[in-house]
C-alpha cells in the first residue's frame, strides 16, 4: 500500500516498454489494497493448452495487448502500465500455472471435495481461505508489492486438472478492473476459443482515460447542475475518525473473519421472493417503484437482486453478536455497487462509444441508510423496495454526475472515495454479479471429456470468491455470484466466524420450514 518494503526494489524499466498511467478510477487506495481470486468449477475436463491459447492470442489483439501491462509505481506515488512490446514466454501476457490432478476424482481431493454442491437445502460452506491452494501456485500474490516489486502481468490464470472437473481461477489487483470488465474478458476469451475472433469487440481507452471527463463540473454555474441527493450525509472529518476507529477497534478485538459461500436453493427463495412482493400490498404505492411494461395493470417492481440483497444483509446484521445490543437509531448503511458502463454509454455525454469495451473499474456506490430497529422489524419487501427506490434515485446520469464530482474532488485530496452516514454507521456492501452471466460461461469448445454429473456441459456448475486484503476490511461485504442453471442462488460474505455459527443455525431453521 505504502510503495515501499526493505529490500525491495522495482525490476529495471524496459526501454521498449509502452508506458500509461492508470484511469483515476482505477488508482485508489482502496483498490490498491485489494486482490481478488475468482474460481469457476467445470464438471468437466478441459483441454488446458487450448484454453491458455484462446487467451494468450486474445491478449494479443490491439487495444486488448494492454492487459498484459506490468504494474509499476512512479517516483510521484502514482501508479503506472508498462506494456511490453511483445509477448514471449520469457514475459507473457498473464501468469499461468497448472496443477495436473488427473489420477484422482475432484472427490476425492482434501480440499475441492469441500467446494459446495447444492442439495436443495440452504447450505454455507467451508470457509473459502482454506481452498488457497486451489487459487494459485505458491508464488500466489497477496499484496500489490507482489506486482511492482517484479514483473508479473496483472491477470493471473491458474488451472487444476482432475479425472472429472476442471478448476479454473483468476486473480487480479482490483487496480485492474471491476467484476463486469472481468465478464468482458471472459466473453471475448470465448469468442477467440470458439474461433469467432470477429466479435472480440473494439477495447476502448488503451491509452486515454474515458473516464477522465467524468466527475468534471458541467457548467461553471452550480446552480445549474443537480446536487446529489445525500450530499448533506458526506461525513465530516469528526464522523469519519470516529467510523475509522470503530471499525479499527473491531478488527483488533475480533480479529478473526471468513470468507464463506451460501447456496440458497431454488424452493427458498421463492418463498422468500413471494413473502417480499406479499409485504408491499399494504404499503402506498405512490412510495414504490412501479414496473408499468402495462400501463393499465402497475404493479410493485422489486428485482431479484433487491430481494437477495435485502435478505441477506438482514440475516446477517441479526446474526452479528452484537445486533442485539445496538442502539436502536444506529445506521446499517448498505452500500450497492453499481456499475456505471450501460449509463455512460447510452447517456450524454457518452463516454464509451457503441460497440466498443471498455476494461477498468467503473463503478460507484448506491446507497441505502437504515435506523438498525428498522432495518431488523421492517417486512423484508419493505426494505427491498427502499433498496430499489435508492438505486432508482441515484443511479440517473445527473445523480451519477453529481456523485463523480464528490468522488473525484474526494479521491484526489485522500485516495479514498467519499463515505455517507455516521460515524457509529455499520457499512454493509453488496455486489451483484448476476449481470456478469459467469455461469453462462461457455468453455464447451475447450471440453476433452464431458463429466458424468448431470449438467450442461463446458459451463460452470459452482463459483467461488475471495479477496486478500492490506490494511482494508470487507468484513460484511457480500457478493451476489449469481444464479445456476437449476436456480440455486451462490452468495458469500466476509463474517467473524460467531457470526458464521449463527447464520448456519438461522439456516437450519429455514430449511426445516421448506
Amino acid at each position: 500500500m505504502f510503495g515501499w518494503l526493505p529490500g525491495k526494489r522495482a525490476p529495471e524499466r524496459v526501454p521498449t516498454d509502452t508506458v500509461v498511467p492508470l484511469h483515476w478510477l482505477d488508482d485508489t487506495k482502496t483498490n490498491r489494497c485489494l486482490i481478488l481470486y475468482f474460481m469457476m468449477r467445470f464438471d468437466d475436463v478441459l483441454d488446458v493448452e487450448k484454453l491458455i491459447g484462446a487467451l494468450e492470442k486474445l491478449l494479443e489483439k490491439p487495444g486488448w495487448r494492454k492487459l498484459g501491462a506490468r504494474l509499476r509505481l512512479n517516483p510521484n506515488g502514482k501508479l503506472e502500465y508498462h506494456i511490453p512490446e511483445k509477448y514471449t514466454p520469457q514475459r507473457r501476457a498473464f501468469a499461468f500455472s497448472h496443477v495436473d490432478e488427473s489420477s484422482m476424482s475432484i472427490h476425492q481431493h482434501p480440499l475441492a471435495s469441500q467446494i459446495p454442491r447444492p442439495n436443495g437445502r440452504a447450505q454455507v460452506s467451508s470457509a473459502v481461505e482454506k481452498l488457497r491452494p486451489l487459487l494459485g501456485g505458491p508464488d500466489l500474490p497477496s499484496r500489490i508489492e507482489d506486482y511492482y516489486y517484479s514483473d508479473r502481468p496483472q491477470l493471473g490464470v491458474h488451472v487444476t486438472s482432475f479425472a472429472d472437473a476442471t478448476l479454473v481461477t483468476l486473480s487480479w489487483m482490483h487496480t485492474f478492473l471491476d467484476s463486469m470488465s472481468q465478464a468482458t474478458i471472459i466473453d471475448a476469451w470465448t469468442a477467440v476459443l470458439e474461433g469467432r475472433d470477429e466479435d472480440v469487440p473494439e477495447f476502448f481507452g488503451e491509452k486515454r482515460d474515458p473516464l477522465g471527463t467524468l466527475g468534471a463540473r458541467l457548467d461553471l454555474d452550480d446552480e445549474k447542475e443537480e446536487e446529489y441527493v445525500l450530499k448533506e450525509k458526506a461525513m465530516s472529518n469528526g464522523k469519519m475518525l470516529k467510523f475509522v476507529f470503530n471499525v479499527a477497534w473491531e478488527q483488533t478485538v475480533y480479529r478473526a473473519e471468513e470468507t464463506r459461500a451460501i447456496v440458497i436453493p431454488p424452493k427458498l427463495f421463492q418463498k422468500i421472493k413471494t413473502q417480499a412482493f406479499k409485504d408491499l400490498q399494504s404499503v402506498d404505492w405512490s412510495t414504490l417503484v412501479l414496473d408499468r411494461r402495462d400501463p393499465d395493470n402497475p404493479e410493485p417492481f422489486l428485482s431479484d437482486g433487491d430481494i437477495l440483497c435485502a435478505w441477506v444483509h438482514r440475516l446477517f446484521t441479526g446474526c452479528q453478536p452484537w445486533a442485539a445490543s445496538a442502539p436502536p437509531s444506529r445506521i446499517i448503511h448498505i452500500m450497492n455497487v453499481f456499475n456505471m458502463s450501460d449509463l455512460l454509454r447510452t447517456t450524454e455525454p457518452k463516454l464509451i462509444p457503441a460497440g466498443t469495451v471498455h476494461i477498468g473499474n467503473c463503478t460507484t456506490a448506491i446507497s441505502s441508510l437504515f435506523r438498525i430497529d428498522d432495518f431488523l422489524s421492517q417486512p423484508l419487501g419493505v426494505v427491498a423496495a427502499k433498496i430499489r427506490s435508492d438505486l432508482v434515485a441515484q443511479s440517473t446520469r445527473p445523480q451519477v454526475n453529481a456523485n463523480m464530482r464528490i468522488t473525484k474532488s474526494t479521491v484526489t485530496s485522500t485516495g479514498h472515495p467519499p463515505l455517507f452516514g455516521e460515524g457509529d454507521m455499520v457499512l454493509s456492501a453488496f455486489t451483484n454479479w448476476t449481470k456478469g452471466n459467469f455461469f453462462e460461461v461457455d468453455f464447451k469448445a475447450a471440453v476433452k471429456k464431458a463429466g458424468d454429473v448431470e449438467h450442461r456441459v463446458g459451463r460452470p456448475t459452482g463459483l467461488s470468491a475471495t479477496g486478500g486484503t492490506v490494511m482494508l476490511t470487507v468484513r460484511n461485504a457480500a457478493p451476489c455470484l449469481g444464479k445456476d442453471a437449476e436456480g440455486n442462488w451462490w452468495c458469500g460474505a466476509v463474517l467473524r466466524p460467531e457470526t458464521w455459527n449463527n447464520v448456519e443455525r438461522k439456516l437450519d431453521e429455514l430449511n426445516r420450514e421448506l
